[in-house]
């Protein structure tokens, strides 16, 4: 009895360990409709076989940070000037080295490309992290500590510029998708009563970090942030030509880097609402 019921139960053991073994059954594909293709010969027959993918035309984005917040109270802290100084490095808060922002060249589309305060960013080791960096001269950027801006030197003396308006760098990842022959993503400034005062942004396909597309001050027009050669053909197409980056995926990851620059804004919650839109095999 006892052998009886451990050889069932062995049994039921296998029955389970095959059903969830088991893959997705594929039965053969029938050529109803079509006339069948047939040949023959003495030593050899011949015959020809299309395979077709069919597609349809798709074109999406996911965002998973709809709200990207800049938060000065880390900076207001008991001890003030001496604040605790912590962003948990995903922001950086730095005195420019201009006291206006700096204008270079023309961008793409005739967009105008801007350097707040005469700051940019640059590689650091390991994409997506990036390197804000000093536009003007190679002197290191002055991080700010403290809010409103001050900063006492070892003597107690006032640093010069410490109370001078700054900008901060915040970075995420927009997914694209478009199989399409050329796509294109502009961002535009939706809020017609929004508070905070100058924004800025730049879309970089994968790894160009500045070198193939602008920043630039969104205002009251929308920006076109990719130029025509980064998108072109399918999203899929740049993932396969760097796969360290784009990580061979249909779906292309984008690093978006946005920038403010504070200045006499007002205390609480000054809010800007942006719109992404995505466009496949459109002219511009």
């Amino acid at each position: 009895m006892l052998r009886k019921s451990l050889l069932m139960i062995a049994c039921l053991a296998l029955a389970f360990a095959f059903a969830v073994a088991q893959g997705f059954i594929v039965s053969p594909t029938t050529g109803e409709g079509q006339p069948d293709a047939y040949d023959k010969g003495h030593e050899e027959a011949v015959v020809t076989q299309t395979v077709i993918l069919r597609v349809p035309e798709v074109t999406a984005l996911h965002l998973d940070v709809t709200e990207l917040v800049f938060d000065m109270t880390p900076l207001d802290g008991t001890d003030w000037p001496e604040a605790e100084f912590n962003f948990e490095g995903m922001m950086v808060c730095v005195y420019g080295p201009s006291q206006e922002d700096v204008l270079v060249g023309g961008g793409f589309f005739g967009q105008q490309q801007v350097l707040p305060l005469g700051t940019y960013y640059g590689v650091a080791p390991g994409w997506p992290d990036i390197e804000i960096l000093n536009f003007v001269n190679n002197d290191p950027l002055l991080p700010v500590t403290s809010y409103p801006p001050i900063q006492f030197d070892a003597d107690g003396e006032l640093v010069p510029g410490s109370k001078d308006h700054f900008v901060c760098y915040r970075t995420f990842i927009l997914q694209k998708f478009s199989n399409g022959s050329q796509w294109q993503l502009t961002v535009e400034r939706t809020d017609s009563d929004g508070t905070l005062q100058h924004i800025y942004i730049q879309d970089n396909p994968c790894d160009t970090f500045g070198a193939g597309t602008g920043f630039y001050e969104l205002l009251d027009q929308p920006l076109k942030l990719v130029p025509t050669a980064l998108g072109t053909g399918p999203t899929g197409y740049r993932s396969a030509q760097d796969p360290e980056n784009c990580g061979f995926k249909s779906w292309l990851d984008d690093l978006v880097v946005v920038a403010v620059k504070v200045n006499a804004d007002q205390s609480g919650d000054n809010a800007a609402t942006l719109q992404y839109t995505l466009t496949t095999d459109a002219w511009w």
